[in-house]
C-alpha cells in the first residue's frame, strides 16, 4: 500500500505543479524584411579643374609720356607697350605698338588713323631702333628684315 500511495502522491503532485509552471510560448517567427539591392555605381568621371587663364600683361600707354625711352626700352625687349605720334601734317595720327611675344615672334602693328597699316612678327631680337626706322622710310640696311616680317593688310 505504500507504493500505491506514494505512487498516487506523486501523480498528485505532478498534477499540482503543471497548472503552476508557466505555459509554454511559441517563439515567434521573425517578420520578413526583404533587404533592398544594393545601388548599382555608377562612375562620375572628375570634373576638370580649369586652369586659370594666363594674365595678358597690360599694354603700357606711353603717349603722353616725355620719355622716349618708355616706349624703346619695352619695345626693346618686346613688352606690350603702344604711342601715338603726329605726322608732319599735323592730321595724320601713327599709333605703333608692341603686343608681345607670339610663336616665338615679337608681334608689331601700325596703324594710321586708325586704320591697320602694318602687322610684323619679328624673330627676337630683331627688332630696335633701327628696324623701326626702317619700318618709316630712313634706309638702315634692314629692308630685308621687314619684308620678311611684316604683311600689309589685305596681302
Amino acid at each position: 500500500m505504500n507504493r500505491k500511495f506514494l505512487l498516487v502522491m506523486l501523480v498528485m503532485i505532478a498534477f499540482a505543479f503543471q497548472g503552476c509552471a508557466p505555459a509554454p510560448t511559441a517563439t515567434p517567427y521573425p517578420t520578413y524584411t526583404p533587404i533592398p539591392p544594393t545601388p548599382t555605381f555608377t562612375p562620375v568621371p572628375p570634373t576638370p579643374t580649369p586652369i586659370p587663364p594666363t594674365p595678358t600683361p597690360m599694354i603700357v600707354d606711353c603717349s603722353t609720356v616725355e620719355d622716349p625711352f618708355c616706349f624703346i626700352n619695352r619695345m626693346n625687349e618686346c613688352l606690350p607697350v603702344t604711342t601715338k605720334m603726329v605726322g608732319t601734317d599735323d592730321s595724320t595720327v601713327i599709333e605703333i605698338t608692341i603686343l608681345g611675344i607670339e610663336n616665338e615672334k615679337c608681334h608689331f602693328q601700325r596703324k594710321i588713323n586708325n586704320v591697320l597699316n602694318l602687322d610684323c612678327y619679328f624673330p627676337k631680337g630683331t627688332l630696335n631702333m633701327d628696324t623701326l626706322d626702317q619700318m618709316f622710310g630712313n634706309d638702315k640696311g634692314l629692308q630685308k628684315v621687314v619684308d620678311d616680317a611684316c604683311r600689309m593688310p589685305g596681302w
